[in-house]
C-alpha cells in the first residue's frame, strides 16, 4: 500500500479495528491482505465498499458479528458458527473474507453439509413442484431418486452419518489393509519361491485358483465397484481441485492412475513374450527330437 497513514482501520458493519500496515500484508483473511498491494483508491474500492482517506478507514458492508467470530478464528485458530445465525449465511461471509469450509471446525463442517443437504433436497422439491399436473407422477419419482442418492451419497461420502456408513467404511478399510498386506507378502523370498515352484504346464491357471489369485480378484472388484457407486451419487461429476494442495494431490492422483493403467501392458508384453520363447523352445526341441528319429 503506497498511500494513507501506518495503521489501517477495517470498519465492518459499524464495528472498527485497527492494524499496523506490517499486519495487514499477511493478515490470514485474503480479502483484507489484498489492502496491501492496492497502488490507488480505485483498486481499495474494488475490495472494500468505501473509503476514507483522512483516516484510512476502510468500509466493508458485512455482517459485524459474523466478522468478530472471524476474527477470533484469526486469533485462536478455531472457527464456529455464530449461534442463531443460519449457516449458510455464515458460510457466504466465510467465502467473502476468503475462507474455506476446511477452516472450520468439524462439528460446524458437519452442520454445514446436512444444511447443505437439506437445501438441495427442497430446491429438488420445489423445482419439481412447478411441473404441470400431468408430469405430477414424474416428478414424485425424481424426488424421490434425488433423496435416495443423496442418502447413498451421505453413506459414501460421511461414514459417521448413519451406521451403514460406519460398516462401508469398516469393510473398505479391511479391504485395503489385506490388498496392503497381500502386496508385501508377494514380495518375500518364501513367496516367489513357492510360485517357482507351480508346475510349468499349469503355470496360467493355478495362478487364478491360487488363494492370493482370489483375494487379489476380490479386493480389485470391491475397489472397481466403490468408485462407481461413489461417481454415481456424487453431485459435482466435474469437481476439479480449487487450492494448490488440491491441485498438488490431483496431479498425483492423475500419475497414479496412467501408472496402474501402464502396469497391465507391461504384464501383458512381459506374458506374451515369455510365451513366445517358450513356445519356440518346444517347437525348436520338436524339430531336434523328429531330426534324430529321422536319422535313427
Amino acid at each position: 500500500m503506497k498511500f494513507g497513514k501506518s495503521v489501517c482501520i477495517i470498519n465492518v458493519g459499524g464495528t472498527k479495528y485497527a492494524f499496523p500496515k506490517d499486519v495487514i500484508k499477511d493478515f490470514p483473511l485474503r480479502r483484507v491482505s489484498r489492502l496491501h498491494s492496492c497502488a490507488s483508491e480505485r483498486e481499495v474500492l474494488e475490495v472494500c465498499d468505501d473509503y476514507d482517506r483522512e483516516r484510512n478507514e476502510f468500509f466493508f458492508d458485512r455482517h459485524s458479528e459474523a466478522f468478530g467470530f472471524i476474527m477470533l478464528y484469526v486469533k485462536y485458530g478455531k472457527l464456529r458458527f455464530v449461534p442463531h445465525m443460519c449457516e449458510l449465511s455464515f458460510y457466504n461471509e466465510m467465502i467473502y473474507w476468503g475462507l474455506e469450509t476446511s477452516h472450520l471446525e468439524f462439528c460446524c463442517q458437519r452442520r454445514l453439509d446436512d444444511r447443505m443437504s437439506d437445501t438441495y433436497t427442497h430446491f429438488i422439491e420445489e423445482h419439481h413442484g412447478t411441473d404441470d399436473e400431468f408430469r405430477t407422477d414424474a416428478s414424485s419419482n425424481g424426488k424421490r431418486d434425488s433423496k435416495w442418492l443423496e442418502r447413498m451419497r451421505r453413506t459414501f461420502e460421511e461414514p459417521t452419518s448413519s451406521l451403514a456408513a460406519q460398516i462401508l467404511a469398516s469393510v473398505s478399510v479391511i479391504f485395503v489393509i489385506v490388498s496392503m498386506v497381500m502386496l508385501c507378502a508377494s514380495t518375500l523370498p518364501d513367496w516367489k519361491t513357492a510360485e517357482s515352484n507351480i508346475v510349468e504346464e499349469h503355470r496360467y491357471t493355478d495362478s487364478l485358483e491360487h488363494p492370493s489369485g482370489i483375494i487379489e480378484a476380490v479386493c480389485i472388484g470391491w475397489f472397481t465397484a466403490e468408485c462407481i457407486v461413489r461417481f454415481i451419487v456424487s453431485r459435482d461429476k466435474y469437481m476439479y481441485p480449487i487450492t494448490v494442495p488440491g491441485r498438488v494431490l490431483g496431479g498425483l492422483c492423475v500419475v497414479s492412475g496412467i501408472v496402474l493403467l501402464a502396469l497391465p501392458i507391461t504384464f501383458i508384453y512381459h506374458s506374451f513374450v515369455q510365451c513366445y520363447h517358450e513356445l519356440k523352445y518346444r517347437s525348436a526341441r520338436c524339430t531336434q527330437s523328429l531330426s534324430a528319429e529321422f536319422f535313427n
